[in-house]
């Protein structure tokens, strides 16, 4: 649990850290917010979310440890090499590099955490297991911020991915797979009795509760990614803060609201499923309700630190949901198709939340400043009110999947 805690804590540094460098790298390489939001989202989300699905298959019938080693090595390269980016097309490559080898990584890491883990105590594992993502966006804030004021942007790109390779070789090693396993090459030819895709969704199909989660969980990462890829440009174009300062307060409330969030979510969300079936969706659905208000005041108040404060409402619920929501994913999939299951949940939400929520912030941002310098703060603060506001969308899937789960258990008890 502590080796995949810190390969989830370098995958999210490497994700993250372009959103603090974004700004500097737009202004050293003559980019528009919409080339921003392609890098930072579509680049990364292209085969991120579509290779999530063989990987995921590979996983049920292979080594999941050493799938994960191999991914991390890969990703942590890639993630050096943006840093010898010498034009947007070149950014774009490396970013689409990084989406590949992080590809391999959740689907096979979340099916040895519910192995490893009873059900009763799955969501605080995944609560635990969610709680490095934060804390790796911290680091790459705080880092990115420090290390691009004082030296420049290639420069912690290289040091962003460093640790990667140590860590995929001590994964490599040390972390067991309990499950027996092949040769990879008999890993890839369909045998009897394989889980395919079409398995999967064929069993995943029946369960509308399922797909409630997945739409919800889409329209988070839409929100999450698309408002924090565009932070640092945020607080620069607004408040005009320095990259370190930017740096340390944007790690300072995504470490702390996002591991309260993480930590919250496992443990009451774990009591509250006690209390009642699926008592913890309801729960996310309000705590996204109020990131509506709490987002459209964050880019409409004077103080720098007020605005941090009610964008962490924003990170909370972006964690929060972590643990309720994979722990029912888990229970609501057999154990044949719990990697697949969580492989389609990445696909849907990678392409249409990770990909897109960038892209439509930066986008819509454009549209306001219509390419006017002095109206680039206007534009930035439109898009991300605007953006936020889909969070009530997500609140309507999540409540939705907790009729569908009481319903079902309703059914079986007649």
């Amino acid at each position: 649990m502590g080796v995949l805690f810190c390969v989830i804590m370098l995958n999210f540094l490497d994700r993250q850290v372009m959103a603090i460098l974004a700004e500097p790298i737009k202004q050293d390489m003559g980019l528009t917010d919409q080339q921003v939001g392609l890098m930072t989202g579509l680049a990364f989300s292209l085969f991120y979310t579509t290779l999530a699905v063989p990987v995921a298959a590979l996983a049920d019938r292979w080594n999941r440890s050493w799938i994960i080693a191999s991914a991390i090595t890969v990703w942590s390269i890639m993630t050096m090499l943006c840093g010898a980016a010498q034009n947007f097309t070149q950014m774009f490559l490396a970013r689409v590099g990084v989406g590949i080898g992080e590809s391999a990584n959740s689907p096979p890491a979340q099916s040895l955490i519910a192995e490893y883990f009873p059900p009763e105590k799955r969501a605080v594992a995944l609560g635990i297991y969610g709680s490095a993502v934060p804390i790796g966006a911290f680091i790459a804030s705080a880092g990115g911020g420090w290390i691009v004021e004082n030296f420049n942007w290639r420069i912690a790109f290289l040091i962003a991915g460093a640790p990667g390779i140590l860590v995929g070789l001590v994964m490599w090693l040390t972390v067991k797979d309990t499950r027996p396993h092949g040769k990879l090459l008999k890993a890839f030819a369909y045998q009897e009795g394989d889980v395919t895709f079409a398995h999967a969704f064929k069993e995943l199909a029946s369960k509308p509760a399922y797909w409630h989660i997945v739409a919800g969980g889409t329209v988070v990462a839409f929100v999450a990614f698309g408002v924090s890829a565009f932070y640092g440009s945020l607080f620069v174009r607004v408040f005009e803060l320095g990259y370190a300062e930017l740096g340390l307060k944007i790690g300072l409330m995504i470490g702390i609201a996002g591991v309260l969030g993480s930590w919250a979510g496992g443990w009451f969300g774990t009591w509250l499923d006690k209390k009642s079936p699926a008592g913890s969706m309801l729960a996310v659905a309000i705590v996204f309700l109020l990131v509506i208000p709490a987002t459209y005041a964050a880019v409409n108040v004077a103080s720098v630190n007020l605005s941090f404060v009610l964008l962490s409402i924003m990170t909370f619920a972006s964690t929060f949901y972590y643990g309720p929501t994979f722990a029912l994913i888990q229970e609501l999939a057999s154990d044949r198709v719990r990697a697949m299951a969580v492989a389609i949940f990445l696909l849907v939400s990678g392409i249409f939340g990770i990909g897109l929520g960038p892209v439509f912030v930066g986008t819509v941002s454009d549209l306001i400043s219509g390419g006017d310098p002095a109206l680039e703060a206007k534009g930035i603060t439109g898009a991300i009110a605007i953006t936020g506001a889909f969070s009530a969308w997500s609140a309507f899937h999540f409540w939705r999947a907790r009729y569908w789960i009481v319903k079902a258990g309703a059914a079986e008890n007649a």
